[in-house]
């Protein structure tokens, strides 16, 4: 490893060495202390290899005993010195490129943000430069855990953050709290969310307005939270109690469930005659935007009659302004027209009408029956259907008591 290390700085060449009882000038050559390695015999002469600076001491023995000595190969870095004074232009420029590429990975260029969705990503933005993270930032320049804690301090709405620096782009994860619900906790009626006829009912507290099949609308109360106390048959009342306190509504927070039987309905519809619209051929053109001009890098001119293009920018700050790589990728699309029958064009409509139908009552397990009807007459170039389902669900939800209502006798 240190000789291959040696010959590289020195330098090594290989020759070609022609005559007679050529062992006779390698035996002079190694009692004068030349280094000699990798010797091969083939027909033209011996082949080996001798370190530049013993080349001239060879080359002298070889011509006083009548030898031939060629030059056949040369390495190492003495012999690239040439070159490189050939091609100084181009490797002071390599060297400025490189040194520029990594100035310029010393900052942090984009930050993307991820897991906001209530608080602005905007303010995430301020508040992390205000703790040194921005575009254009010195890697040097900020801490990852000041950004975090700052976030964390600054912006209540957080619960976890975590700056990632990879290259020239940070990532800012954010998790925001989960905040509970304002629950009403004063007194209070249950009133139906929904029509539907009502299959029981079970009071835990307050007064129950309904029995099981009424029909109810939504808004109606089902179980009040104002109380009218009863006053038992079988209790003799008193005349000089008659009229006191005891005698009066009172209102508390009712509680209790009231199952009723409620429909959803889904709507889908399928045209028997559909047009469909296919990706054909793709161009991409190249444009390089700088603060003087824009340069079309790569550029065609097919036009095709419908298209979807898909616009991506690349953009790198600098001291002289932005330079934008654009790239616009054009699609071509063919459409396509296929007649349905109408079977499989009733069964595509219910089967979209379900999934409108399975959104409304993902939180119902409780489905007694589906009805599916079509609804378009045969003469329409659609297919419509309604899918409905009857669904056993609890309708009481609270509902605060008014000021009216509670001043009522």
């Amino acid at each position: 490893m240190i000789n291959r290390f040696f010959e590289q700085v020195g330098g090594i060449i290989r020759v070609r060495l022609q005559g007679k009882n050529l062992e006779k000038i390698i035996n002079m050559a190694l009692a004068r202390g030349m280094f000699i390695n990798d010797i091969k015999r083939e027909e033209d002469g011996l082949h080996f290899k001798i370190r530049s600076s013993a080349y001239s001491a060879l080359k002298s023995i070889a011509e006083e005993n009548g030898y031939q000595l060629e030059v056949t190969e040369k390495k190492g870095i003495p012999f690239y010195q040439s070159l490189l004074k050939r091609r100084l232009g181009f490797v002071i420029g390599a060297l400025i490129f490189i040194v520029a590429l990594y100035c310029l990975s010393s900052f942090v260029w984009f930050i993307e943000i991820s897991g906001s969705k209530n608080v602005d990503p905007t303010r995430i933005l301020v508040t992390a430069a205000r703790y040194g993270l921005y575009q254009g930032a010195a890697k040097w320049n900020f801490s990852r855990s000041e950004v975090e804690e700052g976030l964390l301090r600054d912006i209540e709405q957080l619960t976890y953050t975590k700056v990632e620096v990879r290259g020239v782009k940070a990532n800012i994860e954010v998790v925001e709290k989960v905040l509970p619900r304002d629950e009403i906790t004063g007194p209070c009626h249950l009133v139906a969310s929904r029509d539907g006829i009502v299959e029981e009912v079970l009071v835990l507290e307050g007064q129950a307005n309904v029995a099981a099949g009424d029909v109810v609308a939504a808004g109606d109360i089902l179980i009040s939270g104002i109380v009218f106390p009863q006053v038992s048959p079988y209790i003799v009342p008193d005349p000089e109690q008659e009229g006191t306190q005891t005698s009066m509504p009172y209102t508390v927070r009712a509680r209790g469930q009231v199952e009723a039987r409620v429909w959803y309905e889904g709507y889908g519809e399928c045209p028997l005659v559909q047009e469909r619209v296919t990706p054909g051929r793709v161009v991409t053109k190249y444009y390089l935007e700088t603060p003087w001009r824009t340069f079309a890098l790569k550029d065609s001119s097919q036009v095709f009659a419908l298209a979807e293009e898909e616009h991506k920018r690349r953009t790198l700050p600098t001291p002289l302004g932005k330079i934008v790589l654009h790239e616009l990728v054009i699609t071509e699309q063919v459409k396509e027209m296929t007649e349905v029958s109408a079977p499989e064009a009733e069964n595509i409509a219910a089967e979209r009408a379900g999934k409108v139908l399975k959104a409304k009552i993902a939180s119902h397990k409780d489905i007694k029956n589906i009805t599916r009807e079509v609804i378009s007459s045969p003469s329409d170039p659609i297919i419509r259907v309604k899918l409905t389902a009857e669904v056993i669900e609890d309708i009481a939800m609270p509902e605060l008591i008014s000021g009216a209502q509670h001043s009522q006798p």
